[in-house]
């Protein structure tokens, strides 16, 4: 768990989003390995075990991507999530996860990683977290997910900042708040709308 990534995580408690505080056991460099995640709200703990915060106790079952060279996913990932020299934080899930490192060769982003199929070091990475996203409102770039799950796109939709990007599986009901911008058999890829500032009253001087 890296700690540059700690204020980006919230916790999944029924209750106003709050942001969790890390107590480290056992550090590399800037990277928990073991350790506790606590909540001041709800006083949840969540632990930290091989450098992955556990929000449950179990993942979903994820295979290693297959179907489609890594080289063409790479590229059509970071096209869908228009990756750029801005960089950002951005969500992969499941089998996607295996392609952060050459990702990050693309543009300077930084990941979190929703259950994914290998220990991934250098991440924000999440286990047990089934359709949550324990991740802050307004807070990701962009979010490729792997499961056709309604709740697991709504809870990425949420963490989307205004025109960041969501790719789904293309039998993924679409998220509230999210425009489609293109489909294909395979998948969809669609962008968080704008949020609307409250109007300004203006005066004549």
């Amino acid at each position: 768990m890296h700690v540059d990534l700690l204020q980006t995580l919230r916790c999944p408690g029924d209750h106003p989003s709050s942001w969790l505080v890390a107590s480290a056991v056992r550090s590399e460099g800037r990277h928990i390995m073991e350790g506790v995640l606590g909540c001041p709200v709800c006083s949840a703990e969540y632990a930290i075990r091989d450098g992955a915060a556990w929000f449950g106790e179990q993942d979903h079952a994820a295979d290693v991507a297959g179907g489609i060279s890594g080289e063409e996913e790479i590229t059509r990932i970071a096209a869908f999530l228009a990756f750029d020299e801005r960089g950002g934080t951005y969500l992969l899930e499941g089998p996607l996860c295996v392609f952060a490192e050459a990702l990050a060769e693309v543009a300077p982003a930084r990941f979190v990683l929703h259950a994914p199929p290998l220990n991934c070091q250098g991440h924000a990475v999440l286990r047990g977290a089934g359709d949550v996203v324990p991740v802050t409102a307004q807070s990701l770039r962009g979010a490729a997910l792997s499961r056709p799950s309604g709740t697991l796109a709504q809870e990425a939709a949420d963490a989307l900042l205004p025109k960041g990007r969501l790719v789904a599986p293309a039998q993924t009901p679409v998220p509230q708040g999210i425009t489609v911008l293109a489909r294909d058999e395979r998948q969809w890829v669609g962008e968080r709308d704008g949020t609307v500032s409250a109007p300004v009253e203006l005066r004549r001087r």
